[in-house]
């Protein structure tokens, strides 16, 4: 793989990017990770078909190293269609105008989800992975969330909390082991070990105090009137169990998006990657194909196990 690390302006603040086969006569994917991952989250837990046969850009969350954010920002000036015109105007300058296939985990599923709703001529399809509609989360990330949510004078807690969480490798892999619902399954993939080694370097640079803005913003997000605007093709992987997305978001999800095929994990949790490793590949590779192929018409609701 051909693999450059960009830094990209957009909207005032620069965002990180790694792009990779740029030179591939394939659709580009264009991925967004979630709030406590960075860039470089997806090396480890993609198919290699996909990673080895497609130009692809892992586009940052704002804030997160090595993205930087413009001087006196703060979380008033993110809503959701700052988050549309940011994503917007990234994959415009990452591809000009080549169609695409966006594809997102929880915070970036909400991303896609957001874009997608604007209908963008050249978006062909949209894989989101945990993604949501509203910022309601639970488990360890919600809370996270909440303490952000209680403005300003929370922000030294919520940094404080960050920087524990950070600071030794157990402690990162038990507390990330807590966004997943099969937890052995979890710690035993490679793909975890892999993950964490990868988003190392990324998370121990990162100024913590740069994500309460997109933190204290998530709570406020909504565009559960939006989702019937998105008429292309969505794939949603959704795991029965997970701690951060309530269920309820899934099946309005499911219900709401008119082209939705929505992928079940069982047994499974924010983390489908690695504790449904197998499945996971299977259904992420026959997502990517149907989008290719240009599908009109949605198919029944399937069940990976």
């Amino acid at each position: 793989m051909e693999i450059e690390e960009l830094l990209i302006d957009v909207k005032e603040q620069q965002l990180a990017v790694v792009a990779v086969n740029t030179h591939v006569n394939n659709m580009p994917l264009i991925f967004i990770h979630g709030v406590l991952a960075s860039v470089n989250f997806w090396k480890s837990v993609i198919p290699n078909e996909i990673l080895d046969s497609h130009p692809w850009y892992s586009v940052s969350l704002p804030g997160h190293y090595p993205s930087t954010l413009p001087q006196g920002f703060s979380p008033t000036d993110i809503d959701e269609d700052w988050m549309a015109d940011v994503y917007e105007a990234a994959i415009e300058k990452l591809i000009g105008d080549k169609d695409y296939i966006l594809v997102g985990h929880s915070t970036g599923g909400f991303a896609a989800l957001n874009l997608g709703a604007r209908q963008p001529e050249k978006l062909k399809g949209i894989v989101s992975i945990a993604g949501f509609y509203n910022g309601d989360w639970g488990g360890i990330e919600g809370m996270l969330v909440k303490i952000a949510s209680w403005g300003r004078w929370a922000k030294p807690l919520f940094v404080a909390n960050l920087a524990l969480g950070r600071s030794l490798r157990g402690l990162q892999e038990t507390l990330s082991s807590l966004l997943a619902h099969d937890r052995v399954a979890y710690k035993n993939s490679p793909r975890t070990q892999k993950m964490l080694s990868d988003i190392q370097e990324n998370i121990q640079a990162q100024t913590l105090s740069h994500l309460f803005p997109l933190f204290n913003r998530i709570s406020t997000f909504d565009i559960r009137h939006k989702l019937s605007n998105i008429q292309l093709p969505v794939w949603l992987f959704v795991g029965t169990h997970d701690p951060v997305i309530h269920a309820q978001q899934s099946l309005v999800l499911a219900d709401a998006i008119p082209n939705a095929e929505t992928i079940i994990f069982e047994d499974t949790g924010h983390m489908p990657f690695m504790e449904k490793a197998a499945e996971f590949n299977s259904q992420f590779l026959l997502a990517i194909s149907h989008i290719n192929q240009d599908p009109t018409e949605p198919s029944e609701v399937l069940h990976a196990v």
